[in-house]
């Protein structure tokens, strides 16, 4: 096998959750009369922290401090978050990688108790050695938090695969110092990726292939 351990992102990556995201985003401007967007400038924009991305969106910090926009996205995402879906595929992928004997787990910017709220809704817990989540709702920590992680995963780091939508992930795996392949089907589009240098796949289907090929 090409991998020992494979580490997933979560939102946009396994889970479907861009168009909501976007539609969560386009609430919040509607109530101030910004300009709303798609879901292509949402993948086009979005970066982290998020609260660059922000600004982007017009958002007045003097009006409405960052922590206050945050916790008025969390709100809605919370209530409506069980409308996503898994994308395509994912909990086969997931299922043959433990049939093959390759340990995964779950590494990402969402909290770490609502992550695993997520995981056992879609009944994926069984399937992940590790679940990394983060503390708070700022979406900030998730290096960190990967470095951690990799310095006490007893696996070599050129045997480990992280798998993410964003170029964030590709940052986060950068810096653990492991492979990466991400997804174009998540929360940033292909264009923006394909500047990692990495391998970029449309869906599910094309890791798989990459991965087991």
């Amino acid at each position: 096998m090409k991998f020992k351990h494979i580490i997933w992102d979560w939102n946009g990556t396994l889970w479907d959750d861009t168009q909501l995201c976007a539609e969560i985003n386009n609430h919040m401007l509607e109530r101030r009369n910004l300009p709303l967007i798609d879901v292509g400038v949402y993948r086009d924009e979005l970066v982290f922290p998020v609260d660059q991305y922000y600004c982007k969106l017009g958002f007045d910090y003097a009006k409405d401090p960052y922590h206050k926009l945050a916790e008025e996205f969390i709100a809605e995402y919370t209530a409506r978050r069980f409308e996503c879906p898994l994308h395509t595929g994912a909990r086969e992928l997931i299922a043959t990688f433990q049939s093959l004997e390759i340990s995964q787990a779950v590494l990402s910017a969402y909290q770490h108790d609502t992550l695993l709220e997520a995981l056992g809704h879609f009944q994926l817990l069984e399937f992940f050695d590790d679940v990394i989540g983060l503390n708070d709702i700022y979406a900030a920590g998730k290096v960190e938090n990967g470095k951690q992680y990799i310095r006490r995963l007893e696996t070599d780091p050129v045997d480990v695969l992280f798998i993410g939508d964003t170029l964030h992930d590709f940052e986060v795996a950068e810096a653990m110092g492991v492979n990466c392949l991400l997804l174009a089907c998540g929360h940033n589009s292909r264009p923006r990726l394909e500047t990692a240098g990495v391998p970029v796949f449309d869906d599910l289907a094309g890791i798989r292939n990459y991965v087991l090929g």
